[in-house]
């Protein structure tokens, strides 16, 4: 966890409530408002759940069972803490109980751009051992790596570094004779047919010595009919389940609506790997995106046996709102109940689509008695206000790379307080950004911050972060002996990134140190807004902002859009 400052000085006087210290910014609250007409509680029947069980970027998600308990992991690239670990008894209810990679010891991310970092993991139950493990990949760091933990909301062990073998999404198979398998997608071993023809690889692992054993040795090449030439073959998982193993590969490439999975079954693991004859298993690539609460981009699943005997598959899935397949939330998760076909397992049949509401698993409901995040991660449209009054970060905000001491000692007040980073949220770098997953199509977020900049560097407001060179940023700057209000947002050209202001002018005559800023998703576009005093209404500094300039669907970029906090020094 991330210890928090709520040390202030006060700006003294008559606005003794004020709370400003030089070099710093204060927020003294954060509220989050979501509201899709999708999740009108009206539109479930009795015994339904919303599709998707987990909504903004808890993206590519992996499941696993021990008794009762279910356990996920997300990817969360280059983020900050690594790997949210969430646990349920329910499927329905999940709760984030920890991060694998808490500490700069487990993850040291100074430099890495926001698509590189923690690539889709997994987690897997040996009870062999009694111990979970997890796999997965730092893209641009360290490699492949290892962890282990008795019980997954104790501390994993420090990550064990796996060489000798490419590729990503290393996956793991606890075989009941005891063995275990590391599988991995990679690169074919010979001269491939075609452009991103990937193949998936199955070797022996030592859970004593953590180490990959024996001969590496490839199960699939190319995927479902390699005479269509199906590209990034990727996202392995290997189950076994009475006389056969079942694989479950992705292909099409995660970030287009092309994407699919399919099934492979045998009676050895090593193969041979028929193919079902009825795949793919999950698919909406005939589907078109513009269609009425359509779910695209899916696929990338993984396989539960429940504790009552049914089969539940989680997957990855998007909820566009264009035509164009815009998405700004990133990749959500999606449950469906596994369907046996004379012992193929399926989802969906291709054509069909995607529900946005199941038959809760397990006889479940949700649980509504808590404020959001309170314990379980909210479902459907909710407010979630933050006023930051522990001295660690809440589980479900994250950090822009691993933080450079950014530990101040809390004295015990409400409201959080960010240095002015000497790096920008621009910069590839660790920066003064505090960010929580946008979870809808249509919200708003707003903030009451305390602020006084002293030079034209310093900077401080409200943040919508996607990538290096697609995020906005709304809040307080100083220019020629004045406090402004400044809207701007990041601009790539041949030279690099740099900051474009869309729209910047004079603080108003009554503003003393505190400000409300507010950003909104409208029909025609995001609306940026601010006042000075609790009381009075929203003034609109700038509307019809381009929504579509979030989106990952024009970016080749895999997590969803971050909304929160940034104060920086800013060249």
């Amino acid at each position: 966890m991330i210890a928090l400052a709520a040390a202030a000085i006060l700006l003294g006087g008559c606005n003794s409530d004020i709370k400003v210290s030089p070099g710093q910014a204060y927020f003294a609250s954060f509220t989050y408002t979501g509201n899709d007409p999708l999740f009108n509680p009206a539109n479930l029947g009795n015994g339904e759940i919303f599709n998707p069980i987990l909504q903004g970027s808890y993206s590519d998600a992996t499941i696993c069972r021990k008794g009762n308990d279910y356990y996920m992991v997300t990817a969360n690239y280059a983020f900050f803490p690594g790997l949210p670990v969430l646990h349920s008894t329910d499927l329905v209810n999940w709760e984030q109980i920890c991060y694998a990679f808490p500490t700069e010891e487990y993850l040291f991310n100074k430099s890495l751009r926001a698509e590189q970092g923690l690539f889709p993991s997994t987690i897997r139950y040996n009870k062999n051992d009694d111990t979970f493990y997890i796999t997965g990949t730092l893209v641009g760091g360290g490699g492949h790596f290892i962890t282990k933990a008795k019980n997954p909301a104790d501390p994993w062990s420090i990550p064990k570094w796996l060489n000798g073998f490419g590729g990503v999404h290393p996956t793991m198979l606890f075989d009941d004779d005891g063995k275990a398998y590391i599988i991995n997608q990679g690169d074919p071993n010979y001269e491939p047919p075609y452009l991103d023809c990937k193949a998936i690889w199955c070797q022996e692992f030592d859970t004593k010595e953590m180490t990959p054993i024996g001969d590496r040795r490839i199960l699939l090449v190319g995927g479902d009919n390699i005479d269509k030439k199906p590209v990034w073959l990727e996202s392995p998982q290997l189950y076994h389940n009475g006389e056969y193993y079942y694989l479950l590969a992705s292909e099409g490439g995660g970030l287009g609506n092309g994407f699919a999975t399919c099934a492979y079954r045998s009676t050895n693991i090593w193969g041979p790997y028929e193919h079902y004859d009825q795949n793919p298993v999950l698919t909406q690539r005939r589907l078109p995106p513009g269609r009425e609460n359509a779910v695209t981009n899916t696929g990338r699943v993984d396989m539960v046996e429940a504790h009552d005997g049914n089969w539940y598959a989680i997957f990855q899935g998007v909820r566009p709102y264009s035509p164009n397949n815009d998405f700004n939330q990133g990749r959500e998760t999606f449950m469906l109940k596994v369907t046996w076909d004379n012992g193929w397992p399926y989802l969906i049949r291709n054509g069909q689509t995607v529900p946005t509401k199941i038959t809760a698993p397990l006889g479940a409901q949700y649980k509504n008695d808590t404020a959001a995040f309170a314990r379980y991660i909210p479902h459907g449209n909710f407010t979630y206000t933050e006023h930051f009054e522990s001295d660690t970060l809440p589980l479900q905000w994250e950090i822009l790379r691993t933080p450079s001491g950014m530990s101040i000692v809390p004295n015990g007040e409400r409201g959080l307080v960010l240095p002015l980073e000497i790096n920008n949220i621009r910069s590839q770098c660790h920066a003064g950004f505090v960010g929580f997953r946008q979870m809808h199509n249509v919200f708003s977020i707003e903030t009451e911050m305390h602020f006084v900049p002293q030079t034209p560097t310093e900077f401080a407001g409200l943040a919508m972060f996607l990538t290096d060179d697609n995020n906005y940023e709304f809040g307080i700057g100083y220019r020629e002996g004045d406090c402004i209000l400044i809207l701007q947002k990041a601009v790539k050209d041949d030279s690099g990134i740099f900051k474009a202001a869309i729209k910047s002018q004079r603080v108003p005559d009554d503003f003393v140190g505190r400000i409300y800023l507010k950003a909104e998703r409208a029909n025609d576009g995001f609306v940026f807004s601010y006042k000075t005093t609790p009381e009075e209404e929203y003034t609109v500094f700038a509307d019809k902002v381009q929504v579509e300039y979030l989106s990952l669907g024009r970016r080749n970029v895999f997590y969803g859009t971050l909304l929160g906090l940034y104060a920086s020094q800013e060249e």
